[in-house]
């Protein structure tokens, strides 16, 4: 009975918002999601997707609105002063999950964004466009987080023969094949072979040890540990975040000719405190799971993106993520990538998390 709830919000939904990207193409003026407005959260509230639950379980190729109106459009300026920053994670031929996109649609992608006139910029040029400069219209910019060796082993090679820049977000704790977690990640030395190869990628911080649920809202980086019962102690919580942190950015900056000023929150949580802690170790950019395109007006430690490492985000879906981002005046809300989709898989633990409490 939900689901069919469901289905028949979601055809209202379709059919209101089509009208009114129509109507908006044609006069011009930015277009007013059909979805409610969020509500305000506190300011000492984590900034976190709204858990999955029964009644919110991902959707179905099928269930999602079609985009086949998105293959004809033709090259054209969309948007100018703006990032559409996108957000993978894990990239495989043959593994499947929420977050896992195979190598051919990863390639397909790219290449059907940039048929449609979107242009891909480094990590530097984005630090460039969020102090004043200049991006190219249609800006795109490509993250990868957690750093697993699948990045550099079958994503960067499709970035390079495109000549597509991008940044991969590292959990340094994890350098060793199978140190913490079942999936491989990227070693010291692969990493440095890529970064002097191709200085258009970047490889910056995702923590160290801090990659791990503690709670459906929290993780070891927003929220104190208990041991034994106890709570640390404000101090030992800061404490505690500050090394992690100090730690990852350690340990990449002799890889890096570009500074280590960039950071990926896991899970895309994060606090007041956090951001707090974050700036003192040098951050000055931090990219959420929030969607939405990057402006300058952002709090630069608040930073969107948008979810193109689902088995669900086809080319044309991306492409009408993107263009609905850019027409809506209520950021987020999104017709054709729905809030389970831009935030799936990212509030399991991955095997082995846990035990780094």
């Amino acid at each position: 009975m939900k689901l069919h709830k469901w289905l028949f919000v979601l055809a209202g939904g379709l059919v209101a918002g089509m009208a009114v990207i129509v109507l908006g193409q044609k006069n011009d003026f930015p277009v007013q999601s059909p979805f409610p407005s969020p509500t305000a959260a506190s300011a000492s509230a984590i900034a976190a997707p709204r858990p999955v639950s029964r009644e919110t379980e991902p959707l179905s190729e099928s269930e999602l609105p079609p985009v086949e109106q998105f293959k004809n459009i033709p090259r054209a300026t969309l948007y100018r002063n703006k990032v559409a920053v996108l957000m993978y994670h894990d990239i495989s031929p043959t593994q499947k999950g929420g977050d896992i996109i195979s190598p051919d649609r990863f390639a397909e992608q790219l290449d059907f964004l940039r048929s449609k006139g979107m242009n891909f910029i480094s990590l530097q040029q984005f630090r460039l466009f969020m102090q004043g400069g200049e991006v190219p219209e249609n800006a795109v910019m490509v993250t990868f987080d957690d750093g697993y060796e699948n990045f550099y082993t079958t994503a960067y090679p499709i970035m390079r023969e495109r000549n597509i820049p991008g940044v991969s977000f590292v959990i340094t704790g994890d350098f060793s094949k199978g140190a913490v977690v079942n999936t491989p990640h990227m070693t010291r030395q692969e990493i440095a072979d890529m970064i002097r190869s191709d200085p258009a990628i970047e490889v910056q911080p995702h923590t160290d040890r801090l990659h791990y649920k503690t709670g459906a809202r929290t993780d070891a980086l927003t929220a104190p540990l208990v041991r034994n019962g106890i709570a640390e102690s404000p101090q030992q919580y800061a404490e505690r975040i500050t090394a992690d942190l100090n730690r990852c950015i350690g340990t990449l900056k002799p890889m890096n000719a570009e500074p280590i000023d960039t950071f990926a929150y896991p899970y895309g949580l994060y606090t007041p405190k956090v951001q707090k802690i974050v700036r003192q170790a040098g951050i000055r950019y931090a990219f959420t799971t929030a969607l939405g395109l990057a402006e300058r007006s952002d709090d630069p430690l608040a930073i969107p993106r948008i979810n193109g490492g689902s088995p669900l985000v086809s080319p044309q879906r991306l492409f009408a993520s993107i263009h609905w981002e850019n027409r809506s005046r209520q950021r987020g809300h999104n017709l054709y990538i729905p809030e389970t989709v831009q935030h799936n898989g990212r509030e399991d633990i991955r095997t082995g998390h846990a035990a780094r409490q």
